[in-house]
């Protein structure tokens, strides 16, 4: 069985990067240039305040962007609880601690269509898997593939429009979009579940697959729809997390099947899990 974390790197490390992206969402940016040479799409750093004990514990965050040549690498955080707050309020030298990459990664098998569905801030991973799926950029030390979709579609939700981030950048890749909001304010007020059964009925079931992440309710409809269709679907779990190296067991999810399951540690089994296999 692999443990993803044998291979990570911890830094105390300068911000580069603390900005405001959309309605309490901030993209922050470190220099860790071992990191950013190893992390592949779907795989989450952590990141703590050094010489602080409230909190004590850091908080996991996937990839966002990263760029070995320059050596930083980005992530996207909800300002939401007490250690996000802090990070919010560092201004830009102020060190923080990163650890990582950590977990598994998305799959890289090649296919016509490559379906990404996000809920709230579930989108953070997906900017770096559509520019390597794509073939607009290679990650990672292990020979992974990369242009392996012809097409990437992206259907994401957020609460209002104040909320979606990162949507030029997602358009500049060629990535489609399609939107939902819970009150009408950008794209159609509806579930994304819903956008994803929309363009589902319009591409062939044989030729896509579907990356799925954000609320737990959510990845559960996407996984039921994907499957109800024959559908490959991928979901990133988003279990809070304690150690992130498998250590302390706070992240556990139930994987299996509803008569034969067994308890695996969303941070180096994970978080990456075919949803056919996650008992929900």
């Amino acid at each position: 069985m692999p443990h993803f974390a044998d291979g990570a790197h911890q830094v105390v490390t300068p911000l580069l990067k603390n900005e405001e992206l959309a309605k309490d969402t901030r993209l922050l940016r470190v220099f860790a240039p071992e990191m950013a040479r190893m992390v592949a799409p779907g795989q989450f750093f952590m990141v703590r305040l050094p010489d602080c004990n409230d909190p004590l514990i850091g908080r996991a965050f996937a990839v966002y962007a990263c760029d070995a040549s320059q050596g930083w690498i980005e992530v996207v955080y909800l300002v939401k609880g007490k250690l996000t707050s802090e990070l919010a309020k560092l201004p830009l030298g102020a060190d923080v601690v990163v650890w990582g990459p950590l977990g598994n990664a998305f799959s890289t098998e090649p296919v016509e269509e490559l379906i990404m569905v996000a809920g709230g801030i579930g989108q953070t991973p997906f900017l770096a898997l559509a520019r390597e799926a794509l073939g607009q950029q290679s990650f990672g030390q292990t020979g992974r593939r990369n242009s392996y979709a012809n097409h990437v579609h992206f259907c994401y939700g957020v609460r209002n429009r104040e909320y979606f981030s990162g949507l030029t950048q997602f358009e500049s890749l060629g990535v489609k979009l399609s939107l939902t909001t819970d009150d009408g304010s950008l794209g159609k007020a509806r579930r994304v579940s819903e956008a994803l059964s929309e363009r589902l009925d319009q591409v062939s079931s044989s030729s896509c697959r579907v990356a799925c992440c954000g609320p737990e309710p959510m990845m559960e409809a996407v996984a039921k729809i994907a499957a109800a269709r024959d559908i490959p679907c991928e979901v990133s779990l988003e279990t809070p997390m304690a150690c992130g190296v498998g250590i302390c067991f706070t992240c556990v999810a139930k994987v299996g099947s509803a008569q034969d399951w067994d308890y695996k540690r969303t941070c180096v089994e994970g978080p990456i899990f075919n949803a056919r296999e996650v008992v929900w």
